[in-house]
């Protein structure tokens, strides 16, 4: 009798295959929805520049509000801060003002809010220089009157750019030039953040591990430490009516990135991968909470924190805010901490034999100096951490 080879039931292989396929066909689809939705964005914004502009805006005018409602700027505000820089500023013929109006979006986006914050004046000073140099590159010049080919300040060229039309063939296309190049610019500048939320995270991890191989599964209660150190942060602030008390906010700033340590195991803790820690590390940090006084901010994270037994990132952004604590300061203090406390291990911290003072100064005094002359955004900034420190320890 010959042997019947019975079909294979292909029903799961097929339902498992279709199920797949039409999976990446969806995410596919969302790639590119996501995409074109950037695009889009992108084109709307320029074209709304360039109507504007169109419509009786200066140049400067025109790149400076079409970005307004990213910062939550009065559009009517932003008319008149910018009403000076058009035609190279006041019409001198100098500084193409779509160049200057994007200097001004790029002071709202990186700039420091107070004098103590030399880190966020050269990001945006190396911002504002990145997209001149683009700018340039594309169009050759800089200056207004040699992309004109007519100095507005002389009357008569004024007028001669006037009768050429050249406000309405030449100055849109810079318009358009100014704004696409910005919203390039700040997509870099989000995925930088991204990749410094990332290896923030490692390092974060890896520390951890250092202490504790086992620590995903140890049940430590971060969120008791963020709360326990908000406490801290206040007393650094001062909040006792009845003395004087002086905010010491370099204190509370190394507060702030002490609390940032246990954030970011908080998130590791909760989220399946580090890439989606950083996705929410990223939302939260870019939706603080609604702004209040300093004291309630901390009081806050410290009940969020209690209430939801983990790191409320949001209210984390709030406070930062109110001590005005930038992203770039937060990290490059965070990086030099966890870089010490490796350092600290590696060199008998458990065992008691580290050496805390160096020559008459703490080593956190040391670690300060250190992270004032390396630029945070080198690949290797950490390392170099690593390697000065150990070239100013004391010989053992």
């Amino acid at each position: 009798m010959p042997r019947v080879i019975e079909a294979p039931d292909l029903t799961l292989s097929v339902n498992w295959f279709s199920v797949t396929t039409l999976s990446i066909a969806i995410k596919m689809m969302s790639d590119k929805q996501s995409t074109l939705k950037q695009v889009c964005q992108v084109a709307d914004r320029t074209q709304v520049a360039v109507e504007r502009f169109c419509d009786g805006c200066n140049c400067s005018q025109a790149v400076l509000t079409s970005f307004a409602d990213r910062y939550d700027l009065d559009e009517s505000l932003a008319m008149r801060i910018a009403s000076g820089l058009g035609g190279g500023v006041g019409r001198m013929g100098d500084v193409c003002g779509t160049l200057t109006g994007a200097a001004l979006v790029l002071g709202l986006e990186l700039g420091p809010k107070t004098r103590e914050e030399p880190d966020a004046k050269e990001a945006t000073y190396v911002a504002t220089r990145q997209l001149q140099e683009r700018f340039i590159e594309r169009h050759g010049s800089s200056r207004c009157k040699q992309l004109l080919e007519k100095d507005l300040s002389i009357a008569e060229e004024y007028q001669q750019a006037k009768a050429l039309d050249l406000f309405k063939t030449r100055c849109p296309d810079y318009v358009e030039t100014v704004v696409t190049l910005l919203d390039d610019l700040l997509n870099e500048k989000k995925t930088n953040m991204k990749q410094k939320i990332l290896t923030m995270l490692e390092l974060q991890d890896a520390m951890n591990r250092k202490v504790n191989s086992d620590w995903l599964d140890a049940g430590y209660p971060w969120y008791r430490a963020i709360w326990t150190e908000c406490a801290e942060m206040l007393d650094h602030y001062g909040w006792k009516w009845w003395k004087h008390q002086k905010p010491d906010m370099q204190q509370v700033h190394l507060e702030i990135v002490d609390i940032w340590h246990f954030a970011l195991s908080d998130l590791i803790l909760h989220n399946t991968t580090l890439e989606e820690a950083a996705e929410l590390a990223m939302k939260g940090l870019g939706e603080p909470s609604e702004a209040v006084d300093f004291r309630t901010s901390i009081e806050q994270l410290a009940m969020a924190s209690i209430q939801t037994q983990s790191a409320d990132i949001s209210h984390f952004a709030a406070v930062m805010q109110a001590a005005e604590l930038g992203f770039d300061e937060l990290f490059k203090t965070y990086v030099g901490k966890n870089v010490l406390n490796f350092f600290r291990q590696d060199h008998g911290y458990k065992e008691g034999s580290y050496i805390k003072m160096w020559n008459g100064r703490e080593d956190n005094e040391h670690l300060a100096e250190i992270l004032a002359r390396l630029d945070a955004n080198s690949a290797d900034f950490s390392d170099e951490i690593y390697r000065q420190l150990e070239l100013a320890y004391p010989a053992e």
